[in-house]
């Protein structure tokens, strides 16, 4: 009797298996009913998702393209636009040695500005992510160009310009 009862129970496990099975379609088979097979002749074409995918080349771009267009125009726009402060008074308020605090910059025509040394300088790159308007900084003069330089941050710069 215990063998009739365990024959009847294996049968009707694989039945009830058999049975869910066939209820839910596999992964396999849902693509299969969805996308129709392109014919010998007809070359496969790419799906809605795959054409709405950037491409390799598009998503290695930087997410903050439009920054770096800003930045650089702002460095083609600047050439010979902003004033040279002579070497004398260069090396006299300058570089390393002279540390300031930007403070509170005012924006003119769009574009921040603060004074030092009896100078005007332009910001022209945007402010970087952790630097505080109130950390020592330093102006220094690298290959014709004057950049901001935040000792709490080395290896980071911002492009400035002198203001006529």
């Amino acid at each position: 009797m215990r063998r009739i009862i365990n024959a009847v129970s294996v049968a009707l496990l694989l039945f009830f298996g058999a049975y869910m099975y066939a209820q839910e379609p596999s992964d396999n088979r849902k693509l299969q009913q969805e996308e129709p097979k392109p014919s010998k002749g007809e070359r496969e074409k790419p799906s809605k998702a795959e054409q709405e995918k950037p491409s390799k080349q598009e998503s290695a771009k930087p997410a903050h393209e439009g920054q770096d267009r800003k930045t650089a125009e702002a460095k083609q726009g600047r050439a010979g636009k902003g004033a040279h402060i002579p070497d004398d008074k260069f090396r006299a308020h300058f570089g390393r040695p002279h540390t300031f605090v930007v403070n509170r910059p005012v924006i003119v025509e769009g574009q921040p500005r603060f004074q030092y040394a009896s100078y005007w300088f332009e910001i022209v790159e945007p402010w970087p992510v952790g630097w505080a308007y109130t950390d020592s900084c330093y102006i220094d003069f690298i290959d014709g160009e004057y950049f901001l330089f935040d000792l709490l941050h080395p290896g980071v710069r911002v492009a400035v310009f002198v203001v006529d």
